[in-house]
């Protein structure tokens, strides 16, 4: 069911049906989405370029910015080359076709995958073989029995929840032929230095790496780009449909891109107010709820009761001005549940207000703390 619309919103607040509340959902983990600078540039750029290039990029629809932005995301990153796309969802399906392109057969892909990923190696007309969730012995075990190159494939962060892959023992699982495709949407501009995603965090060998994300969430801006070996980057450049068939993304949003790599790269205060927050609003939650208080990730889900429970305990919330999404999203820890995302752009008088929200909530009968 589609969410209530927003009038306006900043990093941390939301207008809804006239009423100005604070909100712990979305994606938006730097507030970069609203930063004057990252506005600025969009602005200039949409000036100069208007809202959409009008066409694809192998006809009339480059410009110097796309360029600009795919070696620039490449090389902070770490791989030799990079494609930007519209979004993640392209991303994914643009770079399943170029291994495909590439002699990529199999699939191995994780059970809880965002469906882009599952969606992507269907369209590319790979075989899929499904491994239990994070569960490397086992995507090795299915990566033995695969006849031909196959690829693995997963969520860094998984959205749901903000579980983590075990990327290190997959990447170590493959032979050496295949791929392991990293969907890094919840980890890039999070993890690793300013933000360059989870095989920095590992240091993870980019041989035999490809991955994809959106610019949409941490970095606030738009579009989505393939990285990895050049061959697999030129191979998707040539022949995959979802790029060369698609208008790419705004040249607004790519300068907006461009600057917001700047921000994170000059600016390590973002990432410390991340942690900081993501680290209190755990330990504020884990005192009642099922929540592990020491895990670095922004994204928080947990149960808390019977889902009538969390209705009336989600809607009392919203009655103190707090948004606390409660989504019956895949890959949770239930069928419905409550998902928290933090910024860094809470302020501590915002996080106390969520802490007292959910203390009235708890007074008032609506939930108990579910045991780890």
């Amino acid at each position: 069911m589609t969410a209530p619309p927003i009038d306006a919103c900043s990093p941390t607040t939301a207008l809804l049906a006239g009423r100005s509340v604070v909100t712990f959902g979305g994606c938006n983990y730097l507030g970069l989405s609203q930063h004057p600078r990252v506005v600025g540039a969009a602005a200039d750029a949409m000036a100069r370029f208007g809202l959409s290039t009008t066409a694809s990029r192998e006809t009339t629809g480059n410009t110097r910015l796309h360029e600009d932005l795919e070696g620039l995301l490449a090389g902070f990153c770490g791989h030799p080359a990079g494609l930007l796309v519209p979004d993640g969802y392209i991303a994914n399906l643009a770079a399943m076709q170029g291994l495909s392109a590439l002699g990529v057969r199999h699939a191995v892909i994780d059970r809880r995958a965002h469906p882009s990923l599952r969606d992507a190696a269907g369209m590319a007309g790979m075989r899929l073989h499904e491994y239990g969730h994070a569960d490397a012995r086992d995507a090795a075990r299915l990566l033995g029995a695969c006849e031909g190159r196959a690829v693995v494939v997963t969520d860094s962060v998984f959205a749901a929840d903000g579980t983590v892959a075990p990327a290190r023992r997959l990447h170590a699982s493959l032979r050496d032929e295949d791929r392991l495709l990293l969907d890094d949407c919840h980890g890039f501009a999070v993890l690793g230095r300013a933000g360059r995603g989870l095989a920095d965090e590992l240091d993870l060998s980019r041989d035999r790496l490809v991955v994809t994300t959106t610019l949409a969430k941490g970095l606030g801006c738009g579009g989505g780009v393939v990285m990895g070996e050049r061959a697999l980057v030129d191979a998707a450049r040539a022949g995959s449909t979802a790029y060369i068939c698609t208008t790419p993304t705004s040249p607004a949003l790519a300068a907006a891109a461009i600057e917001a790599i700047g921000l994170v790269r000059q600016d390590p205060s973002l990432h410390e107010r991340l942690r900081a927050n993501t680290t209190r609003v755990r330990s504020l939650l884990a005192e009642r709820f099922d929540v592990d208080p020491a895990h670095p990730i922004p994204i928080i889900a947990f149960v808390a009761g019977e889902t009538d429970a969390m209705r009336i305990m989600h809607e009392e919330m919203l009655d103190r001005g707090v948004l606390a999404p409660l989504v019956a999203y895949p890959g949770g820890p239930a069928p419905v549940y409550f998902r928290i995302s933090v910024s860094a752009e809470h302020t501590d008088q915002q996080i106390d207000q969520l802490a007292a929200a959910i203390s009235a909530s708890v007074r008032n009968g609506r939930t108990a703390r579910i045991p780890g």
